[in-house]
Parts: C-alpha cells; sequence; structure tokens
C-alpha cells in the first residue's frame, strides 16, 4: 500500500519523457490523471516512477481512460 501512496502528487509522462498531466488518486486497480481539464484512469500495472516521475509503459487509449474515470468521479 506504502509503494501505491508513492504513486501520487507526481508528474506523469510518456516514453518520450513529454508531460502528460498528475497523478491525483486510484480507482480500483487504476490511477487517476488530471490531463488538462479532464480526468483519465490508466491501469496500474501500465505505469511506473522511475527519476521521480510516473511513466506510461505502453500506448494509451484517451477516450477510453476517460471513459474508465467516469467511475472515479460519481464516487468522489
Amino acid at each position: 500500500m506504502r509503494k501505491r501512496f508513492a504513486l501520487l502528487a507526481r508528474f506523469v509522462v510518456d516514453a518520450n519523457g513529454n508531460k502528460i498531466g498528475e497523478s491525483i488518486s486510484f480507482y480500483e486497480d487504476m490511477l487517476i490523471i488530471k490531463k488538462g481539464k479532464d480526468y483519465c484512469a490508466i491501469p496500474l500495472k501500465h505505469v511506473e516512477l522511475k527519476d521521480g516521475k510516473i511513466h506510461i509503459k505502453g500506448i494509451v487509449t484517451w477516450d477510453k481512460a476517460k471513459e474508465l474515470a467516469k467511475g472515479w468521479l460519481k464516487n468522489v
């Protein structure tokens, strides 16, 4: 659990190191990211903490990530 909380309040970057957003919460087995004005949910198995930033592994379908985050928004 402690390892999981180390992922909060971190910048999230893509494979090229470009900033995507910030991690703000968890929902089920996903990390919630604030990306601009949107909220997105990324499965924890697709993120890793490296050099103080969260790196997303693989390709993200952002429309699906936004849809997954709606469950979190209903419970906030």
